[in-house]
């Protein structure tokens, strides 16, 4: 416990200090090279911090979250990237669920002088599926991509966009081996510019998923997806994406699936200080065995409801709402479903825009016919951040 208040206290210390020293508001500039560093500090409590039926476990965490990007102009409209966000929690009666999470992205982007973009990336993640018990133990895993953008203008009304990634997951553990997969993506968008803040598109995207089968039986997957829908620009009252369309998911050996496919995600500024942000989906996803699923796969579709309210600047409140309910498709036994219902309170105090501090408050029940991944949970968060 001594221990992990002398890091909190250094850590917070040496970001405090070290920006103010030398540097402006909008991060560290040194010609072409652009440094913007972020320190978040966090300490949550849980009343079930295991999200079990019964036996409800309280714990206290804190979390130390460096954040660092760079960028770096190699010509006019031509940049390097590089990011790196890391999580190192601390908890106070669980030493099983101590796991320091890591993620970074290398990525080159080129503006064209018209307007058509190119960008290629890479991206990696060093994280876990927590255990949901005293003697479980975390499934660490490192996950990978590739990816290739391209947004080309091919005259004053009219985009195509084009997307490939290629993204594989390996776990450290061969006991979590038959959750690794490998999955290849391509994507093909064509915008129709309606108005000045106004796009009709219509989206095409197929990717492959090949699990590691250590079971016996294929569960490969193919998924196609045909979208039709608009999208507004972030300047306008209404901004963000709406999207409908038709998905079908083919499998090696086991059922497969076709039907509604959504993924909308849309922002509504009704005034200065008002704010509406508005979510829904429905997908297919693969099931996994170290999250405590089933292991094939499950059609996943829910929402969220958030309001944002500015009306005491600096001071941000945000109340939120999601549901999601997913329909678990294994074979041989009786079906599983889960109707996850979750609502959080947030307010959010900012300092100068270079310090701000968070408090929320979130309660998640989690409701199924397998009684074994019921719960209820209540977490209550405060954040300081710290922004150059």
């Amino acid at each position: 416990m001594m221990l992990r208040s002398k890091i909190v206290f250094y850590t917070i210390l040496l970001f405090f200090l070290w920006p103010f020293a030398a540097f402006c508001a909008e991060g560290v500039e040194w010609g072409r090279l652009r440094l913007a560093p972020k320190l978040s500090v966090a300490e949550q409590y849980s009343d079930n911090v295991f999200l079990t039926e019964k036996d409800e476990q309280n714990e206290y965490i804190t979390t130390i979250s460096p954040q660092l990007s760079l960028n770096l102009a190699l010509a006019t409209r031509n940049i390097l990237s590089l990011s790196y966000e890391g999580d190192f929690r601390f908890y106070s009666e669980f030493d099983n669920l101590r796991k320091d999470h890591h993620q970074g992205g290398l990525s080159w982007t080129c503006t064209m002088p018209r307007g058509s973009k190119f960008a290629i990336g890479t991206k990696f993640q060093d994280g876990s599926i927590q255990p949901f018990s005293e003697e479980g133990r975390h499934k660490d895993f490192v996950k990978q991509e590739a990816f290739a953008d391209a947004l080309l203008k091919l005259g004053a009304f009219t985009e195509v966009g084009l997307r490939y990634d290629h993204t594989s997951r390996r776990f450290d553990s061969f006991l979590d081996e038959i959750d690794e997969f490998d999955r290849d993506g391509v994507a093909v968008d064509i915008f129709f510019k309606h108005s000045p803040v106004t796009a009709l598109f219509l989206e095409y995207s197929y990717y492959y998923q090949d699990n590691n089968d250590l079971d016996g039986h294929s569960s490969g997957m193919d998924t196609h997806t045909v979208f039709v829908g608009a999208r507004w620009d972030p300047t306008a009252r209404l901004s963000g994406t709406l999207k409908v369309g038709y998905t079908q998911t083919d499998f090696e050996e086991v059922s497969d699936f076709s039907g509604f496919a959504t993924d909308t995600d849309l922002a509504y500024r009704f005034s200065d200080i008002t704010r509406f942000k508005l979510s829904a989906y429905r997908r297919v996803v693969k099931s996994t065995r170290a999250g405590r699923e089933t292991g094939d796969y499950f059609v996943s579709s829910g929402g969220s409801l958030s309001v944002m309210y500015h009306g005491w600047d600096p001071l941000g409140i945000t109340l939120d709402f999601s549901y999601k309910n997913d329909d678990f498709q294994q074979q041989d036994v009786r079906n599983r479903e889960d109707n996850r219902f979750q609502a959080g309170l947030e307010a959010k105090y900012s300092m100068q825009g270079r310090l701000s501090f968070l408090l929320r408050y979130q309660h998640t029940r989690n409701d199924s016919n397998f009684a074994t991944v019921d719960y209820t949970e209540n977490r209550v968060e405060a954040r300081f951040s710290l922004f150059i």
